[in-house]
């Protein structure tokens, strides 16, 4: 007899009503206690008079909610005049306008989901985005009912003297038996999802920030006392983010106290509670000598983000959750253009381009593809994604492309003039852009509503007796898995020739929408167009999409040797790392069977221009960090298809090791310049020249040479920073030899008792580029450093095993049954982690039949279990539809 499968009914976005009642103010009084929490809510509910009269029942969103006592207007119901069902509480008959009263009993120490109220290390904490707060009270937890939220919470003074919600602190006060409360107002309206409050031990770090109009800010960051050393760089990002917040959008925060506290269990990296943020440790927790340059700029992009959504996305919330882009698309543009100006602006263009190539690109040609603004929905965790992220902000990107900066502006001056303080739509922020420039943006909103890449192929013809140059652009879009129709998208590329002395040409294109230094951009939104450039006066070489101007595959049969013009000479660095990309690509696939690639297999043309940028170098020593470091596995798979792992990860291998053994001695004169970073310095500059050290070593240590090895060595036994630790220890990885395992051992017993630092101690095993990791893996899940409550650990070992292609794909299965099992052990109590964790399963048809059978056969398992969470039943049957 087969199992019966779980079943769970999509949410559609064109079934959206507006809700039958409003709240207009909500009064929370709240008594902690890890498995007794009483929430005592008393809502001022009224009849929404924009919808026509109704009769219909008030139906309130809950789940795991105990409800003891409902009253309207002071007077207490009985059971018969109301239901609680698993997951609502429905009122029949109620006013036009009252006061309702619940109280309800929760347990947060029993909170393993870390959705709503619940315990960590100790804390008391909330993540109510996206559902959260039905976890708290009955609520009508949707994002378009804003309420203005006072909250007094009451605990023991031992246990909690620190007592944090939402706003501004109006009372304070003990109480009998070592009791004591505090009560915080928020003026301004929000949805339940920004409720936040946070009640432990915790210690506090502060500093003021003095606003534009001369306003004194108190900022306040809270951690564990034991880490209250590693918080100073995180304030000082704070401070950065919200002057740059002012200065570049003019801004300004609207409170008068600014809160971060960091907590260890955490689902996201952070969340941005109206004055309250809530963050992971993982991107609060930082000094040089337990935390590399990376997550130095994790840290201060994160809390820019969490910090820009105080308008976008709080002051101006999205209307329902298919806008969820609306809110996050906006803000990582924002925070993209914040961290550009931090450090190298061409690396982080790159990091960007790279995340959309290697992962939003595989989601769109993937079961889950969706557009930015999805249509239907099981569980809206699940739509947390890359392309509703990464993908939202680069649709923002190409606006402000279009647009330019000043009328950029302007539309985001309009957008916030006419939406401070509502929920609204992605269509009413592309108005705002239009109406603001006199712009007819109909078809740009395609990247909104059509799911998919779309595929530019790019042709050149030079005509020398008119000199001119023709590019023809012809742009498709492979079908979703819903099979709808692909219009024509409206599609920015940024465009540069070369001339003959590999020089830039001054432009000259008559029907380029927007001309720029070295560049014009045009405008392909028709299936075919031709682009004329005039006084050409020799066949140039294009430099196209400069700057991934638009999220998009675009293919132009280069030369190799065009390509090492491109590496070499191009006037924008982005195009510049691109070829280099595309070079080695070609250099890879060529050792595949069945595999067509323009040019020659010969590897000197990129060693010379590796050499040359070696010998030569741009002074942004970042920039030549990234050109070291080639396409990694994920970023091949997307150029091949069945993917052979063991063939593509062994030509990847051989091409890398060819180069390492041809660029030695420039390689070892790169990583001295590298050794003369500043060790206690945070600046782009000493950050990219270890980033220089690093790239050089880890190429080095290809080669084998055991005077490599020991230059690895030496680099972790002297280093100053966790960046040349990792350096060292990333390199060794590689190599199956001694002396990585006593390192990793020595490293381990260093850190031992901090956790984020254990946490790159056990992605250093799940990454092991060989088969025989899946062993270590499955004795690490039993590791006293390893906790499947821990979201972190989870990422660190597992995420990043299944990322490790050699050792997740065995013909035999068992990489892809180990993370079924622990998938199906989280989705028990944490489902929203379990769902990221079984994405790593559904390329299933992308991969030889050797691996995508029993890749299948532990999908249908997992469909089949009873009880299996909406989270990873949807991803689940999607993959296998």
């Amino acid at each position: 007899m087969s199992k019966q499968v779980t079943e769970h009914k999509p949410i559609y976005l064109k079934d959206y009503q507006a809700p039958d009642y409003l709240i207009e103010q909500v009064k929370l009084h709240i008594t902690l206690h890890a498995t007794k929490t009483l929430v005592h809510s008393q809502l001022q509910i009224c009849r929404n008079q924009q919808i026509a009269t109704h009769q219909r029942p008030l139906i309130l969103h809950g789940e795991e909610l105990e409800c003891l006592k409902v009253i309207i207007d002071g007077k207490t119901l009985n059971e018969a005049q109301y239901q609680v069902q698993t997951d609502s509480l429905i009122l029949d008959q109620v006013p036009q306008k009252f006061s309702l009263e619940i109280l309800t009993r929760i347990a947060p120490q029993q909170n393993h989901a870390l959705s709503g109220l619940y315990r960590s290390a100790g804390l008391f904490c909330t993540q109510c985005e996206a559902q959260g707060f039905r976890r708290i009270t009955y609520y009508l937890d949707r994002p378009d009912v804003m309420a203005e939220f006072t909250t007094t919470l009451v605990a023991d003074k031992s246990e909690c003297p620190v007592l944090l919600s939402n706003g501004n602190l109006v009372a304070q006060g003990d109480l009998a038996e070592n009791q004591h409360w505090a009560t915080w107002h928020d003026p301004f309206k929000k949805p339940a999802y920004l409720f936040a409050l946070v009640a432990g031990q915790l210690a506090c770090i502060q500093d003021t920030f003095i606003t534009q109009t001369q306003r004194e800010i108190l900022l306040e960051l809270y951690v564990t006392p034991e880490n209250l050393h590693k918080g100073d760089f995180a304030l000082q990002a704070l401070k950065k983010a919200m002057r740059w917040d002012e200065t570049a959008y003019n801004l300004e925060y609207d409170l008068t106290r600014f809160m971060i506290v960091a907590v260890n269990d955490f689902n996201m990296g952070a969340m941005e509670n109206k004055g309250l943020n809530i963050f992971n440790t993982k991107y609060i927790l930082a000094d040089t000598l337990s935390a590399t340059d990376s997550d130095f700029q994790n840290i201060e992009a994160v809390v820019g983000h969490e910090y820009f959504h105080n308008w976008t996305g709080n002051r101006i919330t999205c209307r329902d959750w298919f806008q969820l882009s609306l809110k996050e698309g906006l803000t990582v543009f924002r925070e993209q253009q914040f961290a550009a100006q931090q450090g190298s602006s061409a690396v982080k263009r790159i990091e960007q381009a790279r995340l959309m190539r290697t992962r939003q690109f595989a989601e769109d040609a993937g079961p889950m593809a969706h557009p930015v603004r999805p249509s239907a929905y099981i569980e809206i965790n699940n739509f947390y994604t890359m392309t509703v992220y990464d993908k939202g902000a680069e649709v923002i990107r190409m606006l402000h492309t279009l647009l330019g900066e000043s009328a950029f502006q302007e539309g985001m001056k309009l957008y916030v003039q006419r939406h401070d303080g509502q929920a609204v739509t992605i269509d009413d922020f592309v108005a705002a852009m239009a109406q603001a420039n006199a712009q007819d943006f109909e078809q740009f909103k395609r990247w909104y509503y059509q799911a998919g890449t779309p595929i530019v192929e790019a042709t050149g013809h030079y005509n020398k007796d008119t000199a001119q140059y023709t590019l023809r652009l012809t742009q498709t879009c492979p079908p979703s898995a819903d099979g709808s129709p692909k219009d024509p998208f409206y599609i920015p590329i940024r465009v540069g020739l070369l001339d003959a002395q590999n020089q830039p040409l001054a432009l000259h294109c008559h029907t380029a929408f927007k001309s720029e230094p070295h560049s014009v951009i045009v405008v392909l939104n028709e299936v075919q167009q031709d682009f004329v450039f005039d006084k050409v006066f020799a066949a140039p070489v294009p430099s196209l999409l400069g700057d991934f101007s638009a999220p998009i595959k675009l293919n132009y049969a280069y030369s190799n040797a065009q390509l090492a013009v491109l590496i070499a000479h191009d006037p924008n660095l982005f195009n510049r790392w691109d070829a280099m990309q595309q070079l080695f690509s070609r250099l890879v696939l060529a050792k595949l069977p069945a595999q067509s690639v323009p040019g020659n297999a010969d590897c000197q043309l990129l060693i010379d221009a590796l050499k040359q940028l070696l010998q030569h170098p741009p002074g942004d020593w970042a920039l030549v960090a990234e050109m070291l470091n080639f396409p990694s596995f994920s970023y091949l798979a997307e150029l091949v298809e069945p993917i052979d792992v063991p063939a593509l990860v062994e030509a990847r291998q051989a091409v890398v090791q060819e180069i390492a053994m041809y660029l030695a001695i420039p390689l070892k004169s790169a990583y001295n310049i590298g050794c003369q970073a500043n060790a206690s310095a945070l600046d782009a500059n000493n950050m990219g020249l270890r980033a220089l050290k690093n790239s050089c070593l880890g190429l080095l240590v290809q080669t084998g040479h055991l005077d490599d090895y020991n230059l690895a060595q030496q680099q972790f036994q002297q280093a100053q920073t966790m960046t040349e630790t990792m350096g060292a220890l990333v390199a060794l990885n590689q190599k199956d030899t001694t002396l990585r395992h006593q390192l990793l051992e020595d490293f381990y017993q260093q850190w031992k008792n901090d956790p984020l630092v254990v946490d790159k101690w056990l992605t250093l095993h799940a990454t092991a580029p060989w088969s025989e990791t899946l062993t270590q893996v499955e004795q690490l899940l039993t590791h006293p450093a390893f906790s499947l409550h821990n979201p972190n650990k989870v990422y660190a070992l597992l995420k990043a095993f299944a990322q490790n292609p050699l050792a997740f794909h065995r013909q035999d299965g068992r990489g892809y049954q180990l993370l079924a099992a622990q998938v199906l052990k989280l989705d028990r109590h944490n489902p929203q982690v379990a769902a990221r964790l079984v994405g790593s399963l559904i390329f299933w048809k992308r991969y030889i039949r050797a691996y995508a059978e029993p890749m299948q056969r532990v999908l249908v398992d997992i469909l089949q279990q009873p009880q299996l969470s909406k989270d990873v039943y949807e991803i689940v049957h999607k993959a296998l539809s």
